[in-house]
């Protein structure tokens, strides 16, 4: 499917999976004001725009990491869709907590997870990319190799892109947020002024609005 960027952008938007609001910001749970939130978990349930995505994340894995052997999803967000690739692509499905249980065999990593297996991560968005490394640190420290990351959603923060670096992880996300806000103009569901602020944000997401 030709710009499948724009598609789903145009998809999220519609279901409402991103939200943009800069005059009035929503508090994320690291405690930062913010123009736009996304809630992925709204796909789920869209049958259609469900099943387009879990086709377009397993397209992109086979496409680049043909020689996976397992999908590994940070918990909680992309159990569901990490499922649903890894049931397309015929391979195991492990999830990944941010922290052991407190309980039980207080596992970290859910599933069969064998030694020395090729492992691909979904997450269902990246921000800073904090649990999503301690997701791959964990695959890692299990005695595999991360040969990529995939996701939905991509904000396009400067944290998390240093983060991948450093720890050299491929990442693919089918839909970032120079795409939504490129599309959002142009079918006019922002003003250009909103998604300027929202630019202004990406910059520096910690200290915005906190100004004073």
């Amino acid at each position: 499917m030709p710009h499948i960027d724009n598609f789903i952008a145009d998809l999220l938007l519609s279901i409402k999976a991103i939200k943009i609001q800069p005059r009035n910001p929503f508090v994320w749970a690291n405690g930062w004001n913010s123009p736009i939130y996304c809630d992925n978990n709204k796909i789920n349930s869209s049958p259609h725009l469900r099943d387009l995505i879990k086709l377009e994340l397993a397209t992109t894995i086979a496409e680049n990491f043909p020689d996976c052997e397992v999908i590994a999803g940070v918990a909680p967000n992309a159990i569901a869709m990490g499922v649903l690739v890894a049931d397309e692509l015929g391979i195991p499905f492990v999830f990944v907590h941010q922290h052991p249980k407190d309980h039980g065999l207080e596992n970290m990593i859910e599933g069969d997870l064998k030694i020395r297996k090729k492992v691909v991560v979904i997450d269902d968005q990246v921000n800073v990319g904090i649990h999503t490394m301690t997701a791959i640190n964990a695959i890692k420290k299990s005695g595999c190799k991360v040969q990529g990351l995939v996701s939905i959603f991509d904000f396009e923060l400067k944290e998390a892109q240093e983060r991948f670096s450093t720890a050299e992880v491929k990442y693919i996300p089918l839909c970032t947020l120079s795409t939504l806000l490129q599309h959002a103009a142009q079918i006019d569901y922002i003003e250009p002024s909103e998604a300027k602020i929202i630019k202004q944000w990406q910059k520096s997401p910690a200290k915005w609005g906190r100004e004073g």
